[in-house]
């Protein structure tokens, strides 16, 4: 769904920072010439290293407003300097809804507290289009986009863990002990206000329900009744497995950040033959993880989750009203430790943070049981040795 593009007002700030020193920024739309302002605040802040690589060249960015996928934003000094940018993108056929994303500041004028102006006028001109929502990834290595983004209606919902590895980005904040990025998810209902019939592990359903009673819209959630040992949901009337035979999936693999996102928009009896391949053609061996994103609209959603759960992977939250689907979100960290305490979160992710934390233990737990289970049946002791067995 394209949204309806219209010329975008200008808003001009008078700001001073704790020095008393004042500022005055236009906010605008990009046009042509202010690339190279605004790959400087890029470079300011991250160097060489911001993983949105068509940043660094001024005619990815011309296409790009050009084609109607992003709307770039800029805040302007009153000597014309580019001191800061924000970015409007859009999915459009895939998904529905608008992403808040890059807001990027030069140092130097950073304290003036422009940033939740700028955020502002960028929620105006979004909700005056054809979205189905407000959507942000922000970082989990400071808080400012969090608390400011809540402060504008946005919820937080979820969590995309380690996509980034941080060797391979720079920036001015602290990393803590983890060795790769992760994101939050925070939503906005706009067009979309019913989420439809959702299908959730009955784990999960009071989770779910705040989540979608938090974004004030319509939701029905279908208790567990007829199941199998994954929680397959099945036909009462032939008690027979209703899955078709293909599983509709897309997946991009990020190879520099050795990040697999797959997204299942249909269940089918191959899955667990289709997450086998891509464990072989993806192994989780140091920084590779795997983020699904799975359709809970599908009935068969609640086996998938099972199959997936045995798999290692732990729910991280829901990716609500982007689409004409719904989505569970789950995580595979393979090798990857997580030290949920360096995370730098507003109030609000801080209990979705200890919700996360949970499964994520359950899924060690499970993990260490099912290894023990192992050498238990190969003899073998905690300590590597092989028993000893009389004839």
């Amino acid at each position: 769904m394209n949204a309806m593009k219209s010329h975008v007002g200008r808003k001009t700030l008078h700001l001073k920072n704790k020095q008393g020193r004042s500022l005055t920024i236009t906010l605008r739309e990009y046009r042509p010439g202010d690339e190279e302002g605004m790959i400087a605040c890029i470079r300011d802040e991250y160097g060489d290293t911001y993983f949105k690589r068509g940043f660094y060249e001024p005619a990815y960015i011309k296409e790009e407003s050009d084609s109607g996928h992003i709307t770039f934003l800029v805040a302007q000094t009153k000597a014309g300097e580019i001191a800061g940018m924000l970015i409007l993108k859009e999915f459009a056929p895939k998904e529905d809804m608008c992403e808040i994303a890059s807001q990027i500041f030069r140092k130097k004028y950073r304290g003036y507290g422009l940033a939740m102006p700028f955020f502002e006028y960028a929620m105006g001109i979004l909700q005056r289009r054809n979205y189905s929502a407000a959507y942000c990834l922000p970082v989990l290595f400071h808080d400012v986009t969090q608390r400011l983004l809540y402060r504008l209606g946005l919820r937080a919902t979820g969590f995309v863990l380690n996509v980034f590895d941080i060797e391979h980005i720079t920036h001015s904040y602290h990393n803590g002990k983890n060795t790769k990025h992760s994101q939050g998810i925070q939503i906005r209902a706009v067009n979309k206000q019913d989420a439809g019939i959702l299908y959730i592990p009955r784990e999960h359903q009071s989770f779910a329900a705040r989540v979608y009673k938090e974004l004030g819209v319509k939701f029905q959630m279908v208790q567990e009744h007829v199941e199998d040992e994954y929680g397959l949901q099945q036909e009462e009337v032939d008690n027979e497995r209703v899955l078709p035979p293909v599983s509709l999936i897309n997946f991009w693999q990020n190879e520099l950040q050795k990040s697999l996102e797959i997204s299942i928009y249909l269940v089918g009896e191959d899955l667990p033959l289709r997450i086998a391949d891509f464990h072989a053609k993806f192994p989780l061996r140091r920084r590779q993880i795997i983020n699904v994103f799975l359709n809970c609209n599908d009935k068969n959603a609640v086996w998938a989750y099972r199959l997936l759960e045995d798999e290692g992977y732990f729910f991280t939250g829901l990716k609500p009203l982007c689409s004409k689907k719904e989505y569970m979100v789950l995580h595979n960290p393979g090798e990857v430790e997580i030290y949920f305490e360096d995370y730098v979160v507003s109030e609000e992710f801080e209990g979705l943070l200890c919700y996360v934390k949970k499964a994520y233990e359950g899924r060690k737990r499970r993990k260490a049981n099912c290894n023990l289970q192992t050498r238990k049946k190969r003899g073998i002791k905690k300590n590597g040795k092989e028993k000893k067995h009389t004839p």
